[in-house]
């Protein structure tokens, strides 16, 4: 009896697992809006009442992929690792920086088709989503570069530096994948040497522009 229930167990979170590899993948390619549960069940080769039975809905299969998102692209682990490493902020900054051209250039994986799909035109999911979940990885991240700036964490400037700073490397991040790669002067076509200096180009770039931005506030300051 118990080998039937585990047995039972052990399909269940197959199933939960397959259905959200399997929604992750249509989400990636066509949008969550054009994704059915009807295509996701087939895709899988499950019964169509397996996500109502297993998340609820088809929003409650999103939300489990928007997880998995978070936890795949920049994951807290990484980020927490980082944040205690006994090295100084531009270090820090520097190897998160590294994380992000490592998936913004070289990952094909669905997560980050979907994470660039929200990027670039959120649904209502993702909304909630972030108000729920990013702030978790923002914090260690914002306090990172609150050091390196030489600001209170909850100085108002930190977090407009940070979107400044992360903004160049959002050309790395669209044009590594399909349409985009066309728009943003091709570089989705270029080998890994050539990508990797324009990305050491753009770090160079961004740190330039937060000493620039340490410099103008000191001065203001005195």
């Amino acid at each position: 009896m118990k080998s039937i229930k585990k047995n039972t167990r052990e399909d269940g979170a197959e199933t939960k697992a397959r259905l959200i590899q399997c929604a992750g993948r249509l989400i990636a390619d066509q949008g969550y809006d054009r994704t059915t549960s009807k295509d996701i069940c087939r895709l899988a080769g499950v019964n169509m009442a397996a996500v109502n039975y297993h998340f609820g809905s088809r929003e409650g299969l999103y939300q489990a992929v928007l997880d998995e998102v978070y936890h795949y692209v920049l994951s807290p682990v990484e980020i927490e690792t980082i944040y205690h490493m006994d090295i100084g902020p531009r270090e820090k900054l520097m190897k998160l920086l590294d994380l992000y051209v490592k998936e913004a250039l070289f990952s094909e994986s669905w997560q980050v088709k979907v994470s660039i799909r929200e990027l670039i035109n959120p649904s209502d999911v993702f909304t909630r989503f972030v108000e729920s979940y990013i702030g978790r990885k923002l914090t260690p991240v914002l306090d990172i570069l609150s050091s390196y700036l030489g600001l209170p964490a909850q100085d108002a400037r930190v977090p407009r530096a940070f979107l400044a700073a992360l903004s160049p490397f959002l050309i790395f991040l669209l044009s590594g994948h399909r349409q985009m790669g066309l728009v943003m002067y091709g570089l989705s076509k270029r080998d890994r040497k050539e990508k990797m200096e324009e990305a050491d180009l753009l770090k160079e770039f961004v740190f330039a522009g937060l000493d620039r931005l340490k410099e103008k506030w000191k001065e203001k300051e005195k």
